[in-house]
């Protein structure tokens, strides 16, 4: 059932290129034919020109093959500009269905998930699926009418040596069918220590610093060589299986090969078969023998595509944890931005974080919110923004609940400045403006000068992950951001915890000053954060609680 799902997936991509790679198959098919057309004229050339001792008739089938050959050349080169263009689609719907699916899940799927193992698959195993539903398809059903075309004419110029040509076929296929299930696992293996290779590398260029901190470079590298061991290992039984694939039935075509020329050249000698013929059926079993090889590794590869395909779907098949609503809402004007929480109950698993969480939050009020670590305030803030929903309970903003809004609406009216504050590799600007990608010179510029990040320079380039900027330039980067996003509603999750006393009553002020009549939600654990807020609530037990 699950297979079968699967299929459905990676056709239902397909089905929009269906008539080009269409098109593809029949222009290769025509480039086949033509190929196949020269062993024959060869035939003519060796019986009815040389061996009748025409020159005209040499000359016009040579003047055929050249025309041919020529012709093919063309077509085979439109084909390939045609076969890349749809190849290449293919591969970017694969990869852009997956990172669709990836961005709908939660952001507990992504804390206890390697990335470096889903970067594996985003990139190493959906392109083997593209090569096996692209090339692998194209290549079968090439393979299988060149091969029917070419048993025809072999059939046509000597039934006996065609059968004798294809005696070891049988043997080929139980060779394979041995060697399949071991290229399933070896393959499976080999996937996952390249993921493993792919997170350790993810890893360390996050932490360099702290590597470099803790003296661990050597370790670091020991871990590497074992990795890199490991890898090869795999890869080598994974060749080594690979081509016993491939020089077996090799082998077996090898003799029955040359049994049709011991055979051949017999009949040949006792006058009964022309030499022309049997260069032609040469010819003929040597083209036969590429598409048997095709289709017989193609049912090995079929097992590599099989093995990506189930670590494709085993992402696809982690459930997002909030849906669009079906028929969704929208906020009646004026905004107030008023939230209640009603009897929010949620947990992880069956450790219950909040039980029971209610509040009322006027629309323009700012109101603080502090706790102890873990006390579930980080979640309680997923929950405002729709990363979960509740198990038991619901949230409303201006007496809609959450779950009725459209994701993309919801979280532009609700902004959330977090301790961590992620960017974006680029400019100053493009930080700022990444949540308002519209938004005018002079409105990142202003926004910028509210968050105090003018001295920094607009252009400044902030590095990979901002690794070029300090914590406090981050978090007032991720302030200014919120700012030009003009929310009805903003979170400020330990925002300031990075900068100094004064500059944190600067952004304080400028905040209260930009925001006066929206509503504000502080969750920290700093005093000076909290100082001037219309009402403070304790988050302990699970519950919200006003402050003693």
């Amino acid at each position: 059932m699950r297979d079968r799902a699967a299929h459905r997936w990676l056709f239902a991509l397909l089905g929009p290129h269906r008539l080009r790679l269409g098109l593809v198959l029949a222009v290769s098919l025509a480039v086949s034919g033509l190929a196949l057309a020269q062993p024959y004229v060869t035939k003519l050339i060796v019986d009815d020109g040389l061996l009748g001792r025409r020159l005209d008739l040499v000359a016009w089938y040579s003047a055929l093959i050249l025309a041919a050959a020529v012709l093919a050349a063309v077509l085979g080169a439109a084909n390939r500009w045609l076969y890349v263009t749809v190849s290449g689609e293919v591969l970017f719907a694969l990869r852009e269905a997956l990172f669709r699916h990836l961005q709908r899940l939660s952001p507990a799927f992504f804390a206890h998930r390697s990335k470096g193992d889903v970067l594996a698959r985003l990139d190493g195993d959906v392109a083997e699926l593209q090569r096996f539903a692209v090339d692998s398809l194209l290549a079968a059903v090439n393979a299988s009418i060149v091969l029917l075309g070419t048993l025809a004419v072999m059939a046509v110029l000597d039934p006996w040596l065609t059968l004798l040509g294809f005696v070891a076929l049988p043997a080929q296929v139980l060779a394979l069918t041995l060697v399949r299930p071991r290229v399933e696992r070896q393959t499976r293996a080999l996937r996952e220590r390249s993921g493993a290779l792919s997170g350790f590398f993810v890893d360390n260029l996050a932490r360099m610093k702290l590597v470099q901190a803790c003296a661990a470079e050597e370790r670091e590298r020991t871990r590497l060589a074992g990795l890199n061991r490991a890898f090869l290992a795999d890869l080598r039984r994974l060749e080594i299986t690979g081509h016993a694939g491939a020089v077996i039935p090799g082998l077996l075509g090898g003799m029955a090969t040359a049994a049709v020329f011991l055979a051949g050249g017999a009949m040949v000698v006792a006058g009964e078969l022309s030499v022309g013929t049997l260069i032609a059926f040469t010819a003929y079993l040597a083209r036969a023998s590429a598409p048997v090889n095709t289709l017989l590794g193609l049912w090995v590869a079929q097992k590599r595509a099989h093995v990506s395909l189930q670590r494709v779907m085993e992402l696809l098949d982690q459930p997002p944890a909030v849906e669009e609503p079906a028929e969704p809402q929208s906020l009646s004007e004026p905004a107030r931005g008023e939230i209640r929480i009603e009897g929010v109950r949620f947990g992880f698993g069956a450790a219950t974080v909040l039980e029971g969480v209610e509040a009322v939050i006027p629309g323009g009020a700012k109101v603080g919110i502090t706790g102890m670590s873990g006390a579930g305030k980080s979640t309680l803030i997923d929950l405002l923004h729709r990363h979960y929903d509740p198990d038991h309970g619901r949230i409303l903003l201006d007496g809609v609940d959450l779950r009725r809004l459209r994701l993309g609406d919801l979280r532009r009216r609700i902004a959330v400045v977090s301790q961590d504050a992620p960017l974006i590799a680029g400019s100053v600007a493009d930080n700022i403006r990444y949540a308002a990608p519209d938004a005018s010179d002079a409105d990142v510029r202003r926004a910028a000068e509210a968050a105090q990040m003018l001295e920094l320079g607009l252009d400044t380039q902030v590095g990979d992950l901002g690794a070029a900027v300090s914590g406090g330039q981050r978090q007032r980067l991720a302030i200014a951001r919120a700012i030009l996003q003009d929310p009805l509603v903003l979170i400020l999750d330990e925002a300031t915890a990075g900068v100094d006393a004064a500059a944190q009553a600067r952004i304080i002020a400028a905040i209260d000053r930009l925001f006066a009549g929206r509503t504000r939600i502080v969750v920290s654990h700093h005093a000076e954060a909290l100082a001037r807020v219309d009402r403070l609530l304790v988050l302990r037990g699970g519950c919200l609680e006003p402050a003693a």
